[in-house]
């Protein structure tokens, strides 16, 4: 079976704006919705209140687990989503929370001229911080197209993704 990673990953990102993730520090898991954007690349953007428990955590580990759905079935009944692991980073350069403003802007409150929204990111008064997840391995996970015995997902190539934004 040939699947357009492309499409269905888009398809998944798209019927959501929240994923949930974890993080880990001194032995303990913590899970937080938050909301999200993305990358041609599959990177994700959130962002989150500096003294944040999940912020807090990823200054000590950076890597993360993240799922990504819909509570609301296909037409079909069947369940789509993501799941990923990755490096979180705290943005803290101009440069990088422009970028992670764009992508966040554009999807979240569209028509937005994020451009004048970056110095409220950015230094140690900030009200929010921005974070980039790199993702290192995703599962792609549709129970229409996997079998039971595929666990009903698959892993995605990520060098080949593309994602038309």
């Amino acid at each position: 079976m040939q699947i357009n990673w492309n499409t269905n990953i888009k398809e998944a990102l798209d019927r959501t704006e929240f994923m949930a993730i974890s993080t880990v520090a001194e032995d303990e898991s913590w899970v937080c919705p938050v909301q999200f954007s993305y990358d041609e690349k599959l990177n994700l953007y959130f962002k989150s209140m500096p003294n944040s428990r999940h912020i807090q955590e990823i200054k000590i580990n950076p890597k993360v687990s993240i799922a990504i759905f819909s509570t609301d079935r296909l037409p079909s009944g069947d369940v789509i989503g993501i799941q990923l692991e990755g490096t979180a980073t705290i943005l803290t350069s101009r440069d990088n929370v422009e970028i992670a403003a764009k992508y966040h802007y554009r999807r979240s409150k569209p028509g937005t001229d994020y451009m004048t929204r970056i110095d409220e990111h950015l230094g140690s008064d900030a009200l929010w911080n921005f974070a980039k997840v790199t993702p290192t391995e995703v599962w792609y996970f549709n129970s229409g197209l996997f079998d039971e015995e595929a666990q009903g997902r698959q892993k995605v190539p990520l060098g080949s993704l593309k994602i038309e934004l």
